[in-house]
């Protein structure tokens, strides 16, 4: 039995209730529903509130149904849930009575054919929904949702279904779908209930939340709107109910008061009372709730009281002896205000508190809900919002939103503030951003309360925690802010850095004050973190012009120290890769700032990582500028300015702009022989470089000549130093080099004899198992491949791989080279079931280290398609081969060989498949504009 106020029942009398009763009736079949009435009857429990069910009016006699209406139709409302059961049914007498007592309930409702003697049987608790309609008590109809918790399984009964298609003859619908009982009870009381309690005069509502809800404006926080109301769950109705506690924590500007404030305006069906205290100290928090007393808030007999701890007291009281009330206790950004919080929480019932903080760590008890960013559409959507009808739009506004969006980094905050800022001045987002760009100081500093509902601009918002710091923390985040607003690996802290006293800082402790502050955005799954971008600019901007430069080229000689390894040596790629947006955003802010060391030799060191891995454009401009500095710093004439020649000549060879690469090479050279002599290891370097260049251009002859001077070279210090112990062969490179050479000129026999001696003295030297030695074993095998020795080539192949997999690991790209060849061998014995997983597996290989564009990748893939067409599946090798040749063509360039050898595959596919001329013409041209299958052979 559900009841509160328990009235008679044994009789059949009921008690009339006050003018001030709330009279509520809960309609459901008890065995299927019980969990769910016994949560609402809790949920419920209150004074002047009575809450029946059908069990109160059951009695030996046929006078159920008569009882029940003269409940219901003085009732103000009928919660009606609608399940798998239908429960007993109305007996006919009471339907007889019912119907003597309303004549014209047939003609009203549409039940003409359950009012007659021999008419179908209704449940008592369907009648309890149509009597409800019938009086005009208001009728909520709830149904379980798929995965709801009932007391025990049941099939459906179809009675149930179409007892809700009756319902929908006069358009009512279930309003609430319920998952849980607690669901259910939190469902009801938003449904309305809310407000008839209000109108009865039972409940206040109480709102004061200081700036109004954005409406429709408040983006990409639908996920965090669903955790909150699971933490939180329903508003608590008892008052000795426990508050449940809810910590917002997340960087300052992020949106955590905002996301209260909006949360507590969608939560006024639920919660009567919405308050929000400001506590970013324990002052403000005791002087704030002090504020509550006056006669526009909870208007308490205290608010005259000059005693503020007996205003904090009366308050307390207040909320302990009401309840379903949501407290906002914002900016509990310091460890004094915490702590004063602490204290607070245990003397609070019956109620939600949900507070805002940078702090990221609270006692057991608050559930810490992190909020980041927004995401970029989100972050888009609303300045596209923000700003209409009041931007001049233009044509790419998407486009520059996005941009926009990318430079404050998806922080409400600044976006809030771009939005004001645009709307009050009427300007464009281009304009916004070249005022972002030109003039960000200024910018960032830009405030209006009342247009962005916030009490801070960007430049200030941080203040409070970057007062707190330590001197550590604070010049580590000073360092930090110099690097790329990306992931930086915390490894980066075990490297010793000096401090401004020349000591090493601990860096450790340092970043956990950071994060203590969320100054720093610390993953959860991988060690790294982050800096936002507006915290680095804001932080650079706070710096003095002496301090400036000082904190810089801490951060330049400490990203530096960490940047070590060989970066064309994909062992090292684990260290230098997460580092590399740091390195280079660090060196080229040390450029600007006119720092020329070590910017030089990082900038080089981060080109040649990226060189190898192919990404061209980005270490174009990185190669350039160390050369310009390497001019400044050595001149035009020394071996170290040499060097960025050598470097910067690689990628335009690379890049197939070998008119370009060449007369640096030569420059280099002349260099090196004018300042070191023509005998000197770094000499044979530059011959070596510029013969390859050569080899390129088809230039075999001069080639050939600079690759047998760099061998004589080369040969020379090995004699010199054949005295010494441990000293590696130079002149094997070299060999090996030239037998390549030989190789392609068809000159096979003196290829194999140099590569074979290039494989005894890496052998001698660093013993059978090494990768130099598998690297000439691999060599060798091409040429006895090419010499149609297959038997003798297989087994040198499988040395090889056996020791590039051992010692450099199964995914290593050399161990891809080495698959490729042995299929490339399996292929010329027809053995294409065996070669395709081998050419498969290397495809992965090189994706995974080089990315999905890299050359190497458009070449594997060009093999692969030649093997699928050898088998006739031309279909995927014509996706293969039009996806190479996309990837040649952005990296490589149209003229270059490899881009030309998949163009020419592309093509004969193309005719193999019957297309016509012009229909390839216009798939080239598709996949390369300007291009009309004419490309160069």
């Amino acid at each position: 039995m559900l009841m509160i106020n328990t009235l008679p029942g044994s009789s059949g009398l009921l008690k009339e209730p006050s003018l001030s009763d709330v009279c509520i009736f809960l309609s459901c079949v008890s065995a299927e529903f019980r969990l769910y009435r016994e949560e609402l009857r809790r949920y419920l429990s209150r004074p002047n509130v009575a809450v029946k069910v059908q069990e109160d009016f059951i009695v030996t006699g046929g006078e159920t149904l008569e009882m029940l209406d003269d409940y219901i139709r003085r009732c103000d409302v009928v919660i009606h849930l609608v399940g798998n059961s239908t429960g007993a049914m109305a007996q006919a007498p009471s339907v007889a009575a019912i119907h003597a007592r309303y004549p014209d309930f047939g003609e009203r409702l549409p039940l003409e054919e359950f009012l007659g003697e021999a008419g179908p049987p209704l449940s008592y608790t369907q009648w309890e929904a149509w009597l409800a309609l019938y009086h005009g008590r208001r009728l909520i109809i709830a149904t379980p949702a798929d995965d709801d918790e009932r007391d025990e399984g049941r099939m459906p009964d179809p009675a149930q279904q179409a007892h809700l298609a009756r319902l929908e003859l006069i358009e009512r619908y279930p309003g609430i779908r319920f998952r849980s009982p607690i669901h259910f009870a939190a469902e009801v009381w938003r449904s309305g209930l809310l407000d008839i309690l209000i109108g009865a005069g039972l409940v206040r509502r109480i709102v004061h939340l200081l700036y109004k809800s954005l409406g429709t404006l408040f983006k990409g926080r639908d996920v965090l709107f669903e955790d909150l109301a699971l933490y939180l769950g329903p508003v608590p109705q008892g008052q000795a109910q426990p508050t449940k506690v809810v910590a917002l924590t997340g960087m300052g500007g992020v949106g955590k008061t905002r996301l209260a404030l909006e949360y507590a305006w969608r939560q006024a069906d639920a919660c009567p009372v919405r308050l929000l205290v400001g506590a970013d100290s324990a002052d403000a928090l005791s002087r704030n709730l002090a504020a509550l007393c006056s006669e526009t808030i909870l208007d308490l007999p205290e608010q005259a009281e000059t005693d503020e701890g007996k205003q904090n007291d009366a308050v307390l009281r207040w909320l302990n002896q009401h309840v379903g009330w949501l407290l906002i206790l914002d900016n509990i950004d310091t460890e004094a205000a915490a702590v004063a919080v602490e204290a607070l929480l245990p003397r609070l019932s019956g109620g939600h508190v949900l507070m805002t903080s940078r702090l990221p760590n609270w006692s057991a008890g608050i559930k810490a809900v992190p909020v980041d960013l927004l995401s970029p559409d989100a972050s888009v959507e609303f300045l596209l919002s923000r700003t209409s009808g009041r931007r001049r739009q233009q044509a790419d506004d998407p486009l520059v939103a996005a941009r926009l969006t990318e430079e404050l980094g998806c922080l409400a905050l600044g976006l809030e503030q771009a939005g004001a800022y645009i709307a009050q001045r009427r300007s464009t987002f281009g304009q916004y951003l070249a005022q972002w760009q030109c003039h960000r100081d200024e910018v960032l500093s830009w405030f209006d309360e009342r247009l962005m509902q916030y009490p801070r601009s960007i430049a200030i918002t941080w203040q409070t925690s970057f007062d707190q710091l330590g001197s550590p923390a604070r010049r580590l985040l000073q360092r930090l802010a110099w690097f790329a607003p990306e992931p930086i690996p915390e490894t980066l802290l075990d490297i010793p850095s000096l401090g401004q006293s020349g000591l090493v800082a601990d860096l450790h402790g340092a970043m956990v004050e950071l994060d203590a502050f969320s100054l720093v955005m610390r993953a959860t799954d991988a060690p790294f973190f982050e800096v936002h971008r507006l915290v680095q600019e804001v932080t650079r901007s706070d710096l003095r012009q002496g301090d400036e430069h000082s904190v810089l080229v801490e951060a330049l000689r400490w990203v530096n120290a960490a940047f070590v390894g060989d970066p064309v040596d994909v062992h090292s790629w684990t260290v230098l890769e997460p580092l590399v947006l740091h390195a280079r955003a660090v060196a080229v802010h040390a450029d600007l700032a006119g720092i020329t060391d070590p910017t030089a030799h990082l900038m080089n060191q981060v080109s040649l990582l990226l060189l190898e891995k192919a990404a061209y454009a980005e270490a174009e401009p990185l190669l350039r500028r160390a050369l310009a500095i390497g001019e400044a710093s050595f001149g035009t004439e020394k071996p170290e300015f040499a060097i960025h020649l050598n470097n910067l000549a690689q990628l335009l060879k690379a890049t197939n702009r070998l008119d370009e690469a060449e007369p640096l090479m030569r420059r280099a050279l002349k260099i090196d022989e004018a300042r070191l002599g023509s005998g000197h290891r770094e000499v044979a370097v530059d011959l070596n470089n510029l013969a390859q260049l050569l080899k390129d251009r088809n230039e075999l002859a001069e080639a050939e000549l600079l690759m047998r001077r760099a061998l004589v070279i080369a040969r020379v210090i090995d004699e010199a130093a054949s005295f010494g112990t441990g000293h590696p062969p130079v002149i094997s490179g070299y060999l090996s080099n030239l037998a390549v050479l030989l190789f392609e000129t068809r000159r096979t026999g003196e290829a194999e004899s140099l590569m074979r001696e290039a494989l005894e003295l890496d052998e001698a030297h660093f013993g059978p198992e090494h990768p130099l030695v598998a690297n000439r074993l691999s060599n060798l095998a091409s040429i006895l491949h090419a010499s149609h020795r297959l038997d003798e080539a297989g087994p040198l192949m499988h040395r090889a791989l056996a020791i590039f997999k051992e010692k450099l690991g199964a995914s290593h790209h050399r161990v891809a080279i080495l698959l490729n060849n042995l299929a490339d061998l399996l292929m010329d014995t027809n053995q294409l079931t065996d070669a395709e997983p081998l050419m498969r597996e290397a495809l992965v290989i090189f994706e995974e280290t080089f990315g999905s564009s890299h050359p190497r990748v458009a070449i594997q893939l060009n093999n692969l398609g030649a093997l699928l067409k050898k088998t006739n599946r031309w279909i995927e090798a014509e996706s293969l081969l039009r996806r190479a040749l996309i990837i040649s063509v952005k990296s490589s360039g149209i003229d270059h060989p490899s881009t030309r050898t998949v163009h020419r595959n592309y093509i004969e596919l193309l005719e193999a498949l019957g297309r016509t001329d012009d229909e390839i013409e216009h798939e080239l041209t598709s996949l390369i504009p300007g291009d009309s299958g004419n490309c160069p052979t």
